[in-house]
Formats: C-alpha cells, structure tokens, sequence
C-alpha cells in the first residue's frame, strides 16, 4: 500500500485517513483499515485511491462484490490505474467468474504490459474456461518476465496442467520437474507430477510422487486419493503378470 509524509496519528485530512488505513491493512486489520477508508470518501468523494485501497481491504475479506463496487468507483475517477483493473478481475476470478475477469486482466496489461501477474491470473482465467493454448502462452510471458522463484514455481505448475488437459503429460512433467526445482516443497506440483506419470503408465513414479506430495502436505485428500487410486492399479496389473 502507498504511504506519504502525513501524519496518521490524529488524521483529519482524507490523505491522512488512507495512509492510516493503509498502516491498518498492512497490519491485517482490514475491517479498521474499511472504517478510515470510510471516512477518506466522505470527505474527499473523488479519492479514487481511497475507493481502491477499501476494495483491497474488502476483497480480504472475500466481501467481493462489495470489492468490485469500489474498484468499479475508483476506475470512473481514475481509469488508467492497472492495478485497480487487476484486483478487479481477482474479485470477479474469486466469484467464480474467469470469463469477466479476462477483459479486466487485458486492459490491465494494456496500462502496464510487464505486469506479470496479470499475465499469470489471465493465463489461470483462460484454463478454467478450457482456453488451454492461450493459457499457454499467458504463462510464457509472464515466465519472460521477472518473477520471483516461488512465483515462478505456480506459473510453471499451471502451465504444466494446462500441457496436460491438452494430452501432453510428457510435456507437462517438464514444467513440474521445474515447479519443483524452483519450490521444493510445493505439494501440488508433486500431486501434478504424479498424475502426469500415472497418465504415462509410470504407476511406481506416480505412487513415489504422490507420497511425496502427503509427506508434505498430509491433509492433501487429492493426493490421498490419487495414491490409493494408483497402488490399486499397480496390484492389478502385478496380478495380470
């Protein structure tokens, strides 16, 4: 959140009761932070950092359609601010709702072409919706970009699930081998992996990744299930040998 140079102990301009607001945020007191956000619009009504930074807070709370009212205002006072088109499109993506999110995520890289999230949320949007080739090359521009490695670990992850809804476990086992070697720990990458090789006939690789994906993530049902799924298939073809 921005921050400038006024005082935030006793605030009486609206500045004042954003950056209060925004200290608040950052804190993790998100309804505090919506009451001095509150108080910024009433009195500054064209604030249009005030209505974004309260649909932040709101979007925290998963009050998203309230979130979305906001981003809608501030986008009318101020409608060349990215950031605001993509927390948009997150409230929409959150409602289940990646078809309304994308022209956000777009108008959003049109205003700032190296923002690398959008890319990614966009690339994410288009996979739900089985848009999986410009999912693709969503991920590949937001991998082009600077991400950081735990960032990059996620898009490599959803890339390698888009290569695999498209009939490409081989291909998709790269991108998880790399998911993983950039986030070790990432449970769902193993889970991934796993589903890859079964897919590829390898059940024993499967099983190892999916124990793998338990050890690190022991209420993970999916990888629960996955596993006991594969150790059933593998019985029954030792059984045919």
């Amino acid at each position: 959140m921005e921050n400038t140079k006024d005082s935030i102990e006793n605030p009486t301009s609206a500045e004042a009761y954003v950056n209060r607001g925004d200290r608040l945020y950052d804190q993790g007191d998100y309804q505090a932070a919506i009451s001095d956000y509150d108080e910024a619009i009433r009195l500054d009504p064209k604030y249009a950092r005030a209505y974004y930074n309260r649909g932040n807070a709101k979007s925290e709370l998963e009050k998203y359609f309230e979130a979305i009212s906001d981003y809608d205002q501030s986008i009318r006072i101020n409608p060349n601010d990215a950031g605001v088109y993509y927390n948009r499109g997150n409230a929409k993506k959150e409602l289940g709702h990646p078809e309304a999110a994308i022209p956000d995520y777009d108008e959003a890289i049109r205003l700032d072409p190296d923002d690398v999230r959008a890319y990614g949320n966009r690339g994410t949007a288009k996979s739900k919706l089985g848009k999986y080739f410009e999912a693709i090359s969503d991920y590949d521009q937001a991998i082009r970009l600077d991400l950081d490695e735990a960032d990059e670990a996620i898009i490599y992850n959803n890339r390698g699930i888009a290569k695999s809804e498209l009939g490409h476990p081989e291909a998709a086992i790269s991108d998880y081998d790399e998911a993983i070697r950039l986030n070790p720990e990432y449970a769902k990458a193993h889970n991934n992996r796993g589903n890859a090789k079964k897919e590829m006939g390898d059940l024993e690789g499967a099983i190892s990744d999916y124990d793998v994906a338990i050890r690190l993530d022991p209420n993970n049902a999916t990888a629960h299930t996955n596993r006991e799924n594969a150790q059933k298939e593998l019985r029954e073809r030792e059984k045919e040998t």
